[in-house]
C-alpha cells in the first residue's frame, strides 16, 4: 500500500500523508484538530511543493518515508 497526501484546508490548514482519505482524517482530529475540514488528495508534487520550503532539519526521506504523519500545520496551532 502507498501513502498518499492530503491538504486539509479548512479553519486549520494542515497537509497529511497517510494510505487513506480515512485515516487522513482521523488523524487530522486526532493530531490537528477536531472539527470537520475539507480535504482533498494532492499530488507528491503538489505536496512536496508546499512542504520543501519548510525542511529546515527534516529531509526529502522524512518526507518519503513509510509513516503517517502531519507534514504541515497551521502555526496558529
Amino acid at each position: 500500500m502507498t501513502l498518499k497526501f492530503y491538504e486539509f484546508t479548512g479553519e486549520y490548514y494542515a497537509l497529511i500523508k497517510a494510505y487513506s482519505k480515512e485515516e487522513a482524517i482521523a488523524y487530522y482530529k486526532e493530531y490537528v484538530c477536531d472539527i470537520d475540514s475539507p480535504v482533498t488528495q494532492v499530488s507528491m508534487q503538489h505536496a512536496w511543493g508546499q512542504f520543501k520550503p519548510s525542511l529546515g532539519e527534516v529531509t526529502v526521506e522524512d518526507f518519503l518515508e513509510n509513516t503517517v504523519e502531519v507534514l504541515l500545520a497551521d502555526p496558529d496551532l
